[in-house]
């Protein structure tokens, strides 16, 4: 079986992972981003990479808001297929084409190791190619990405608040997780002068209460995009005071949630930058992981209404109280009543957030210094 190792399958050209080390050359790295967070979080990550010398190729998908992130950031990434929608047909037809451009481009690029958040594509096409592959993931509960590329990477980065028993049930060793102390969000979060300037659709979120809706369209999820009508709907009426602002992630939500009659519930049609989006917001309601945790760890009142059982970061944004939790449409209409009086625990909690995310590591020093080191050994 010695023969199926990827590293067997495919001779590179020119000098090796560690004699490029021995020489003081830096490493050519290939970063996969696929959605915005994956975009600001390696940007980070790829500003640490070319500090110590290495080269970085970027590539995404199309994809909700990702063109705009790009934009806006002025980000040099190489845009390369699409994501295949809500059915599983869909999905599994967009990977494999994808994998198959991916494949000519990298080749062509002469990467040294990639570099992805769990991409399913650069999982594939780096073994393929026997190029060594370091994914990050802090969601254990999306099996299906986590199938398709823990088994297969090199290394695995993930927050400390997750157990590491909880990736090795898909195949990688203990010794390969390495751990940072910190969430992910804590890679931007901690360089406000890297944000972009507040624009006017953020700034009108300004006392607002905002609302993002969940990944409707993903593999461990896929639910109705309609799925939150009735919470929202009970909300805006229990509070007609207050402006109700919804973050859609597709289009079709856009298009669903739009249909709420209610003067005080907008959705927002225009892309946004989280950070600038939350900071000045009242409270926010997540319903996905990400905003959810740079909500909390930017000290605004946050309550968890996830659609599904509760992740490991949500635990531990509750278990620090950072962030609240409601199951049911009558738990989360009285925890928003009850927050949004209470200015005393507004000052306590911003002052807990802030303690919390100084406490936290940068993920991207972590992931950067040791991608480095371990590839170039």
């Amino acid at each position: 079986m010695e023969g199926l190792r990827p590293e067997k399958r495919f001779k590179r050209e020119g000098p090796t992972r560690s004699e490029k080390a021995k020489v003081g050359v830096g490493l050519r790295v290939w970063i996969d981003a696929l959605t915005p967070k994956q975009l600001i979080f390696f940007d980070a990550v790829s500003r640490k990479l070319t500090s110590y010398g290495h080269e970085v190729f970027a590539t995404t998908r199309r994809y909700h808001d990702v063109g705009y992130v790009v934009e806006r950031l002025g980000l040099n990434v190489e845009v390369l297929g699409s994501h295949g929608g809500r059915g599983l047909r869909r999905k599994l037809e967009a990977s494999l084409e994808r994998a198959a451009l991916l494949t000519s481009v990298v080749v062509a690029e002469k990467v040294d190791v990639a570099l992805s958040f769990s991409s399913p594509e650069a999982a594939r096409v780096a073994f393929g190619l026997g190029i060594p592959h370091y994914a990050v993931n802090d969601s254990p509960h999306a099996t299906a990405v986590a199938r398709l590329t823990v088994p297969l990477c090199k290394m695995l980065f993930t927050p400390s608040v997750i157990p590491t028993s909880s990736w090795m049930k898909y195949g990688i060793e203990k010794e390969r997780v390495k751990t940072y102390n910190a969430l992910d969000p804590a890679a931007w979060l901690k360089h406000p002068e890297r944000w972009p300037p507040q624009n006017e659709v953020e700034e009108e979120a300004k006392g607002a209460i905002v609302v993002r809706l969940e990944e409707s369209q993903a593999s461990y999820l896929l639910k109705e995009d309609t799925e939150a009508t009735g919470t929202i709907v009970k909300m805006a009426e229990a509070i007609p005071e207050r402006k109700f602002i919804l973050l859609a992630r597709y289009e079709e939500q856009e298009v669903a949630y739009g249909r709420i009659r209610l003067s005080n519930v907008r959705v927002c049609h225009s892309p946004f930058f989280g950070a600038n989006m939350l900071k000045q917001a009242a409270l926010f309601v997540g319903r996905g992981g990400t905003m959810t945790a740079e909500a909390a760890l930017l000290g605004v009142p946050t309550i968890c209404n996830y659609p599904g059982p509760r992740t490991y970061v949500q635990r531990f944004l509750e278990r620090h109280g950072l962030a609240a939790h409601a199951e049911t449409e009558e738990e989360l209409v009285r925890l928003v009543k009850k927050m949004l009086k209470d200015e005393t625990q507004k000052g306590r909690l911003r002052e807990k957030a802030e303690r919390t995310l100084r406490e936290m590591e940068d993920p991207s020093d972590v992931i950067a210094k040791t991608l480095a080191e371990d590839a170039g050994s």
